[in-house]
């Protein structure tokens, strides 16, 4: 995780440094009727192009896991015998690959906006998975070792699910811009993936996450239009939850599987491509704020 945010941190001061260099020519004109390349590309709504659009989603997930490896020991006392042995051992995690598929829509919001530029939602099916290694080593009563046991567990959970989120876009320059999102997604397990281990398992307390997760969600990414005059551009973003709202969990976004913890992120490539405008529409009649004051005293009276 402290990778990701790493990442994360990195391509943000890019391209903030990157956005220093764009000034657009004049702000009002970028957002009503300026057909020309400088316009804010996720207001590129006049025009051929309505401000809703199909957005389609896919791309790979992977499980994060807290690095280093737990240990812990066990002893056992023999019914027989009287004599007891120590198990001494050590648990790792690892994430496993996944993948996802989207589809959904985006809509552009009507008027300029300081933070929500944009919102999307979408469905999907997606699939995350994750490993435990566990390797113990036996102990009788004078400390001698007897033996080394070893298991594995494996995993993978099929989630379909619904999300939503609200945009901010930051333009660096007319082909450009950074994408931020804030969103939440609901899933619900229709693969719940394995419980047993394939060796030995120690003997640690196990947690399986219920087939139903809500999480909250944080994504960045960098929005790229091909062609200024077309409704299409696309969005390479990395996508991670940062709250778990159920199963409640102390609000950690991670799935519980065997004894350990994976936290799921997701690389998305989202396609956009807006509707075209009914061609036989009449366009929209702009009223400056004189004309509208005056409108608006009329039907005071």
């Amino acid at each position: 995780m402290k990778n990701l945010v790493l990442l994360l941190l990195i391509t943000l001061s890019f391209t903030i440094g990157l956005n220093a260099q764009y000034k657009p020519k004049n702000k009002k004109k970028q957002f009503y009727g300026n057909q020309r390349i400088q316009m804010p590309l996720y207001r590129w709504v006049t025009g051929d192009y309505a401000r809703n659009g199909i957005q389609f989603s896919f791309g790979p997930t992977y499980t994060f896991t807290k690095t280093g490896v737990s240990e812990g020991e066990h002893s056992i006392i023999s019914s027989s015998s009287g004599a007891d042995s120590l198990l001494i051992y050590n648990q790792e995690a690892k994430g496993r690959l996944g993948a996802f598929v989207e589809i959904g829509m985006v809509h552009i919001t009507k008027k300029p906006r300081k933070l929500l530029h944009y919102y999307d939602w979408g469905v999907g099916f997606k699939l995350y998975g994750g490993r435990e290694i566990t390797n113990t080593n036996v102990y009788d009563n004078r400390d001698t070792l007897i033996g080394s046991l070893e298991g594995e567990g494996k995993f993978y959970n099929g989630y379909l699910y619904g999300r939503f989120s609200a945009h901010n876009v930051f333009q660096i320059n007319p082909h450009f811009f950074l994408d931020n999102a804030l969103g939440v997604n609901l899933d619900y397990s229709i693969m719940r993936g394995n419980m047993e281990y394939d060796g030995y398992r120690a003997p640690t307390e196990q947690k399986f996450q219920e087939d139903l997760m809500a999480q909250l969600h944080y994504a960045l990414g960098l929005g790229i239009k091909p062609y200024a005059d077309k409704g299409f551009f696309f969005i390479p973003s990395i996508e991670v939850p940062f709250l778990g709202l159920h199963e409640w969990n102390g609000g950690t976004p991670a799935i519980h599987w065997f004894s350990s913890k994976y936290y799921p992120a997701m690389l998305r490539l989202k396609f956009v491509w807006l509707f075209k405008k009914d061609p036989n529409r009449c366009p929209p009649v702009e009223i400056n704020s004189t004309d509208r004051q005056h409108i608006k005293n009329q039907k005071s009276k």
